[in-house]
């Protein structure tokens, strides 16, 4: 079967000589007759307009459009290995300057794309879950990766987001991310998270289990994008409803 990409290379030539035809037509009236206007004709229309559609569809194959382009595409066939996990504390510098301590969490991972004519560009987020009640009504913490420069001393390799993952391309490294300092003292005990990955072509999120394992498209559950929010009975007190609306953002 062909790729949605070889399609669209196909269809594009299919116009490209279309217009090569027309313009040949179109320039062969213009040379026998002097009051032929060159512009002003039905011919050049066709020209223009299977110039654009081969424009179009050549760029479709760039981007690996789904054919035919109104088909929806789903989330693409990655499978995601995880051989490992770790929790370690250091330092990074403040806005004053001043050391502030933080608090990361790592895993040594693997993405393939195993699909033949789908690309992927993914963010991964860290959704970790929290003592009911303890932040409000939301039931998990969102865990940025550090927008600062790790230690080479932690000897991790930390995988740059958005990546891109070709069909049958790989990306292995570490996720890092950094624990906010006021979620500490309520996460829940034992750690429960979640990995949340978020394609950016089809705009679809995905999330699988952070312990050690190997998990395809079929062990995948959909993801809302947004972290988990608790029944009313949660309800925030005062002191907590502008930290509950941060987390949830």
């Amino acid at each position: 079967m062909r790729s949605y990409r070889d399609l669209w290379l196909w269809l594009g030539a299919l116009f490209l000589a279309l217009f090569a035809f027309l313009t040949a037509v179109t320039v062969a009236y213009f040379l026998k007759d002097a009051n032929y206007s060159l512009f002003g004709n039905g011919w050049m229309l066709g020209v223009l307009l299977t110039f654009v559609a081969a424009f179009s569809c050549f760029y479709a194959a760039i981007r690996s459009w789904p054919f035919p382009p109104w088909i929806q595409s789903g989330f693409p066939d990655i499978d995601v290995e995880i051989y490992g996990a770790g929790s370690m504390d250091t330092q990074r510098e403040g806005g004053s300057g001043l050391a502030i301590p933080a608090h990361l969490r790592s895993f040594n991972v693997r993405f393939t794309n195993t699909g033949t004519d789908q690309p992927a560009r993914l963010t991964v987020l860290l959704y970790v879950k929290l003592v009911p009640g303890s932040w409000g009504r939301v039931g998990e913490a969102v865990c940025p990766p550090p927008d600062w420069t790790l230690p080479p001393a932690l000897s991790l390799n930390p995988i740059s987001m958005p990546f891109d993952l070709p069909p049958g391309a790989a990306v292995a490294g570490h996720l890092v991310y950094e624990i906010p300092g006021y979620y500490l003292d309520k996460i829940a005990e034992p750690i429960d998270a979640r990995l949340e990955l978020w394609d950016h072509v089809t705009d679809k999120r995905m999330a699988v289990p952070t312990a050690i394992g190997s998990y395809d498209k079929s062990k995948m559950i959909r993801s809302s994008g947004t972290a988990e929010v608790l029944g009313p009975e949660y309800e925030s007190r005062p002191d907590q409803q502008d930290g509950a609306s941060q987390a949830a953002s």
